[in-house]
């Protein structure tokens, strides 16, 4: 195994294997540091990818299946090419939508401007989360505050005209709110789980003074991004993708795809996101844990499931046909006496998933097309799962051929977390490329 350190620009050909260092300050330009999201991967990535296999060519379609928050996205617009992005998360997706929406910037600046004075004589009747347990996570000055800029938003469209260029502006707003929420909140800001340390007393930020500087960030990077001539737009939906990608894409061919897909054993999304589905969680049906536990169970490698869901499954009878991954599977079921059968089948049900999700995508991508897929390996109770490798023997049942394989090492990662051998710190991300064959 290799080992690279390169700056800012990855290279376009890289030896087999070979794991980079990528040194780089620049992860949050243009519209990529509107929101925080726990695993996504930086923007070099997608970069590389569009400028390695589209060249310099532009008007063409990019594909990323598991989205997240439009880093691949975002730099499909820039490099003026077309792209849909499909994620089941609905947060995820409309913080992809606000970081690909050109704004008028004009109407953006009196929108603002009446926000700012509505904000300082507020409405009587303020937005309140549906939420009992609000006062554990929030003090009451928090509450207060944050019911005033809610309900702001919230009146935009009544006050203004209702057209896409308010609602996409609106939308802008609820974004920039749910960027602040984890900071203002009592909750810990660097955990993965939504949680309030009794050890380590946070001292929230004031509402206002960081919703108003946040504000002030995202007016810059979206007017720097709306004023760019050659950007395109990017579609959103919000799905499973899976057995379904073909239907959601239709007659669509596309060009290029790029994603990194869930971890075995997926981080909890919407535990992490919990404090901002209190306050906009509304507006997907997801303001109460009830709702967002029921809206969990359809993640891919979400491991809250019900004990019926796996009752009968057993590794010796249900297999993947690839031998070692089997082989894993039946160890995991065998030795971790605890968890062993809940854990070995979200595990199969994620490679189930995984192939499903293969099998789809290569109906929608041109022949000789490729997939950039960025995917770190797992732990599972104390067995070493290499997630890449059992991940492109799957792929190449399904219509694909493994051009390369190289990785590189995750630094400052949102949401640093010891998951206590449970599935452990991933160091190293592995990139794939496959080609549609």
């Amino acid at each position: 195994m290799k080992y690279r350190i390169v700056k800012n620009i990855i290279p376009e050909n890289i030896d087999f294997e070979t794991i980079l260092s990528i040194n780089t300050n620049s992860v949050t330009s243009n519209t990529h540091g509107f929101h925080k999201y726990p695993a996504k991967f930086i923007p070099q990535i997608p970069q590389w990818a569009i400028s390695k296999y589209l060249k310099n060519e532009t008007d063409k379609l990019i594909l990323d299946p598991f989205c997240g928050s439009g880093t691949t996205l975002v730099e499909s617009a820039l490099s003026s090419n077309y792209a849909i992005g499909i994620d089941i998360d609905p947060l995820s997706a409309l913080i992809s939508k606000v970081k690909t929406t050109k704004i008028d910037i004009e109407k953006l600046y009196l929108i603002v401007d009446w926000l700012k004075k509505n904000i300082e004589n507020p409405p009587e009747e303020l937005f309140i989360p549906d939420c009992q347990t609000l006062k554990h996570w929030f003090t009451q000055e928090a509450i207060n505050k944050l019911s005033i800029v809610r309900t702001s938003i919230n009146q935009i469209v009544d006050n203004f005209e209702n057209e896409k260029a308010i609602k996409d502006i609106q939308d802008l707003l609820f974004i920039c709110f749910s960027s602040i929420i984890r900071r203002v909140s009592n909750a810990d800001n660097e955990s993965q789980k939504t949680y309030v340390s009794h050890t380590k007393v946070k001292q929230p930020e004031e509402v206002f003074t960081l919703f108003f500087s946040q504000l002030d960030y995202f007016i810059e990077r979206i007017t720097e991004f709306s004023l760019n001539p050659n950007l395109k737009p990017a579609e959103i939906i919000i799905s499973s993708s899976v057995s379904s990608l073909p239907d959601w894409i239709q007659d669509k061919k596309v060009d290029l795809a790029i994603t990194s897909p869930p971890y075995i054993k997926a981080i909890d999304y919407i535990y992490n996101q919990m404090a901002e589905l209190f306050w906009i969680g509304d507006l997907f049906q997801m303001q109460t844990q009830n709702l967002q536990n029921e809206k969990k169970m359809q993640y891919i490698g979400n491991k809250q499931i019900q004990a019926r869901e796996f009752i009968n499954y057993s590794p010796f009878i249900s297999k993947l046909n690839v031998e070692l991954l089997d082989n894993k599977l039946q160890e995991v079921f065998e030795t971790d006496k605890k968890n062993g059968h809940k854990h070995s089948y979200v595990t199969f049900k994620y490679f189930v998933e995984m192939e499903k999700h293969f099998a789809g995508i290569s109906k929608c991508l041109k022949q000789n097309a490729h997939y950039v897929m960025v995917v770190g390996d797992s732990k599972v109770s104390e067995i070493y799962f290499d997630t890449a490798d059992f991940l492109t023997i799957i792929a190449e049942r399904n219509g694909f051929k493994l051009k390369n394989k190289w990785g590189y090492k995750i630094k400052n990662r949102f949401m640093r977390f010891d998951r206590k051998g449970r599935g452990g710190i991933i160091d190293i991300d592995w990139v794939l490329e496959l080609e549609r064959i």
